[in-house]
């Protein structure tokens, strides 16, 4: 296996893709790159099939399509009526809204213009969007916040709090389908079809051209992620890195099992499910970005809905589902319904976000043996993949895959001393989709982006003899809950200003739907001590659902306690620092007496 034992670095047996060497953004990597683009890279070159009269975006739940034409027009319309508006080049155009037909032509309109994107999650609280606006406002304003109909009231108490005009808020489609009360509040609000129409006379700028010296460092999104502690940040993700990852991935899959364009006269070829979401980066990079450039559609869910989602692979013929391990186990489980639908066009699922079980994929691969299983390994400070599966029924299950094309690996000791095969320790990556850090803040860039240009991913793990990477443990302290990062300092520091909670320190424990989930073990004050003491298991129960309500009052669902316990001191170093470990070994201590007892 390529591994050099004088460097420590791991790499994948195949050749690495050729990267562009002109200036591209995404815009003119997905509709029209030069020819002379990638002139005089090194490596593999990939030959994209002809996009022309291509589908390349489906909605699940009307007959709305756009082809590879349709989707430029869309995306060029929306420019127009941006720039007419007032967009300008180093603006940001914040989504918050979940997937839909025009999500990609916002981001890419915005991106003809010279803009950055920063996608948000639909189902925020308004102070959680206020932040991500405040983030990154101070330094790359925001020009519009594009918006679900559904989420109107929350953008609008978000302006508010961020004390940002609401005059930047557009609708993503029209409120028809939303209750009275949203189609009264979304009324006083332009859609993205009411701009395009009253700026349709006017002339389509010049489309925004980098610099050569801009390739790598021009700002495409603003990708809010927790990385390996702490707080959500912003994660800086340079146009040549998504570029660069989606030709990883192609390179990958060309030398495996490739994708097959889709031709819609014979109704013949790959088409994706689109039901995660698009502000993830998975959805992001992966399905959206991957798939349309390699001209496979993608049938757009706004949400994950089983039956919907059922359907949606029998109507359109769906080949590949990339989804997050609740899903697979929803497909494992729910038999009953699953077999009332026709599954036979689905050759492959890659699931992703947070890691499977040998069990769980051991049960898929029964129920479904004419599918091939496995899954990926990324984050969005690599702008997603760092490895991913194969197609092959026997690809070891527990596996996150294959090192992509140009990446460089490292599996380092506590120590820093780099590791061989099948030894474990932190996961190190270097590769040209690497983010370039985070927004104004230093510290946590240089604990995460070292000076060789590698990634610390806090996740450990090993590489085996055919450089395939198994991921053991996560070092890091974020709780994954069905595919999204919870920061326990995040919860501790909300839960601390409950006036009953004297301490706390949160962990993520087990969950077979979703993963993980966040558990509080709480001292409590001497006032709710007292009170707990003196009324029993019902005043206990009181306070337990006190806090719980304290957290889901004020953050989105899933960070939502699903567990609070009581303890009379948080373990802690000497020097303060919270021994979660301690914490997960006495709750795993619990759970086994608990069924020792059945």
């Amino acid at each position: 296996m390529p591994f050099d034992q004088h460097t420590g670095i791991y790499t994948r047996d195949l050749p690495k893709v050729a990267l562009p060497q002109k200036a591209l953004t995404i815009y003119d990597f997905l509709f029209d790159p030069e020819p002379a683009a990638f002139e005089g890279s090194s490596g593999a070159r990939l030959e994209r099939p002809d996009p022309t009269g291509r589908t390349w975006l489906i909605d699940a739940s009307s007959p709305r399509q756009y082809t590879f034409e349709q989707t430029r027009k869309r995306t060029d319309d929306i420019a127009r009526a941006f720039c007419a508006k007032g967009l300008e080049a180093g603006d940001t155009i914040l989504v918050f809204s979940p997937n839909d037909l025009d999500y990609g032509p916002v981001l890419w309109a915005g991106f003809r213009a010279g803009a950055a994107s920063s996608c948000a999650n639909p189902s925020y609280t308004h102070a959680e969007l206020a932040l991500q606006m405040d983030t990154v406002n101070k330094h790359y304003p925001v020009r519009f916040l594009v918006v679900h109909p559904d989420a109107i009231e929350t953008a609008v108490k978000a302006c508010e709090t961020s004390g940002l005009s609401t005059k930047m808020i557009v609708l993503i489609r029209s409120p028809s389908d939303s209750p009275a009360n949203i189609k009264s509040l979304a009324s006083g609000f332009p859609t993205l079809d009411d701009l395009v129409s009253s700026t349709s006379n006017e002339p389509l700028p010049p489309k925004f051209s980098l610099k050569q010296d801009e390739a790598k460092t021009r700002l495409a999104f603003l990708s809010f992620s927790s990385g390996t502690t702490g707080v959500p940040k912003a994660v800086m993700i340079p146009h040549f890195a998504v570029i660069s990852n989606v030709l990883q991935d192609a390179l990958h899959w060309s030398k495996s099992n490739n994708f097959v364009p889709y031709d819609a006269k014979t109704k013949k070829g790959d088409v994706v499910m689109g039901c995660l979401p698009f502000y993830h980066i998975y959805g992001l990079v992966v399905i959206l970005h991957h798939s349309i450039w390699q001209n496979t559609p993608v049938v757009i869910h706004s949400k994950f809905d089983p039956r919907l989602f059922l359907e949606s692979i029998t109507a359109h013929r769906i080949s590949t589902l990339y989804l997050v391990p609740p899903q697979v186990i929803f497909m494992v489980k729910q038999d009953d319904l699953v077999k009332q639908f026709d599954l036979s066009s689905v050759r492959m699922v890659m699931a992703g976000a947070a890691p499977l079980t040998d069990e769980t994929i051991s049960a898929f691969r029964t129920r479904f043996p004419h599918i091939a299983i496995g899954q990926g390994y990324g984050m969005t400070e690599s702008s997603t993949i760092i490895s991913t599966m194969d197609a092959s029924h026997d690809f070891p299950g527990a596996s996150a895959g294959y090192l992509l094309p140009n990446v460089e690996a490292k599996i380092v000791s506590p120590e820093g001393k780099a590791l061989p095969p099948k030894q474990v320790g932190e996961l190190l990556a270097r590769m040209p989709s690497i983010a370039l850090g985070y927004l104004n803040n230093d510290k946590a860039t240089k604990e995460t982006f070292d000076d060789e240009g590698f990634l610390h991913t806090g996740d450990e793990g090993f590489i085996d003899e055919h450089s395939r990477l198994f991921i053991t443990d996560r070092i890091k302290e974020l709780i994954k809950c069905s595919g999204f990062q919870v920061a326990p300092a995040e919860l501790e520091g909300h839960l601390l200003a409950h006036e009953d909670v004297q301490d706390v320190c949160v962990i993520g424990v087990p969950d077979e739907r979703k993963g993980e989930v966040p558990k509080a073990y709480v001292v409590v004050s001497p006032g709710a001590a007292s009170r707990v003491k003196s009324g029993g298991s019902s005043a206990e129960n009181a306070l337990v659902d006190s806090i719980k309500k304290f957290v889901s009052d004020h953050k989105i669902k899933y960070k939502w306690l699903a567990e609070v316990e009581f303890i009379d001191a948080i373990p802690k170093t000497p020097s303060g620092k919270l021994l979660r470990r301690d914490l997960r070994t006495l709750h795993a201590q619990k759970v086994k007496a608990q069924k020792e007892k059945l």
